[in-house]
């Protein structure tokens, strides 16, 4: 039985920093796949083995985050839009077939706004989309935000994170494969034998508190290209009302629900997700 294709560690200069991407060779248009705050590239392995018979695929750390460079601030929602601009700008990608979760989402429609044409197609799941902001100053005090600066960010040894994390919300509803994933690669070890948070809480702390700071249904409007929004069923934070305010505002949105999942929906249901991506790339 052939072994599961494994992506090449590649490094590109952007602007100021150094980011880390996952790649698999192959022929077909490009597919670049953003993860949430406080992930990282490896998440999307298991989609990433699905589709590289199809599309040259491509996932990228975001600043803060895996292997990426962690600037000390700059964590405005816009910025990583213009990373992943400046990401396509610098491969010299083009037709970018872009799938994001999360914060990752609401990143392609910030690289529109930032003035990158080289998206043709976007899948939007789960998008975090904040209107008219009339916030001004990074709000710490919400609950996310404070959530995370109290994250647990070093640990024994992988092990026992993920026997600790594993019954834990939100990972209880996960496939244990991207549970695994999660601890293997979002981790880095330590001299002294401990494993430590590839994204320190302390920086997803900022991406959370900066969130209020931009209009992201505003984003939407900017993303000109067939745009699929998936939402999970019992998402908190993007239900029925926010997906058809996003559909209005999308110029060629189509909208998808899935059955009995939330915010982490491709975490949740990958055969479902994966079988929209691919119905909907064609």
């Amino acid at each position: 039985m052939p072994s599961e294709p494994q992506p090449a560690d590649r490094y590109v200069r952007v602007g100021d920093l150094r980011f880390h991407y996952l790649e698999f060779a192959g022929d077909g248009p490009p597919l670049v796949f953003l993860h949430a705050t406080g992930f990282h590239a490896w998440l999307w392995l298991p989609y990433a083995r699905r589709f590289a018979a199809t599309h040259h695929v491509l996932a990228l750390d975001q600043r803060g985050h895996g292997e990426s460079d962690k600037p000390p601030t700059g964590y405005r929602w816009e910025a990583f839009g213009a990373d992943l601009k400046g990401f396509l700008d610098v491969l010299g990608l083009d037709g970018v077939r872009a799938v994001g979760h999360s914060k990752g989402a609401t990143a392609m429609a910030a690289s529109a706004a930032a003035g990158t044409r080289r998206l043709a197609r976007a899948v939007l799941i789960e998008p975090v989309l904040v209107s008219a902001p009339h916030v001004t100053e990074p709000a710490w005090d919400n609950p996310l935000a404070a959530g995370a600066r109290k994250r647990r960010n070093v640990w024994p040894s992988r092990e026992v994170m993920f026997a600790s994390l594993r019954g834990r919300m939100p990972f209880e509803t996960w496939e244990e494969e991207f549970v695994r994933l999660y601890v293997d690669h979002g981790v880095a070890d330590r001299p002294d034998g401990q494993v430590e948070l590839r994204c320190p809480g302390e920086i997803e702390a900022q991406v959370y508190a900066h969130a209020p700071m931009t209009d992201g249904f505003a984003l939407l409007e900017r993303l000109a290209v067939p745009t699929l929004v998936i939402r999970g069923e019992r998402s908190p934070g993007f239900g029925a009302t926010e997906a058809d305010e996003a559909i209005r505002r999308l110029p060629a949105g189509t909208l998808r629900t899935v059955a009995g999942a939330g915010h982490f929906a491709p975490m949740e249901r990958p055969a479902e997700v994966g079988d929209a991506i691919a119905g909907f790339l064609g």
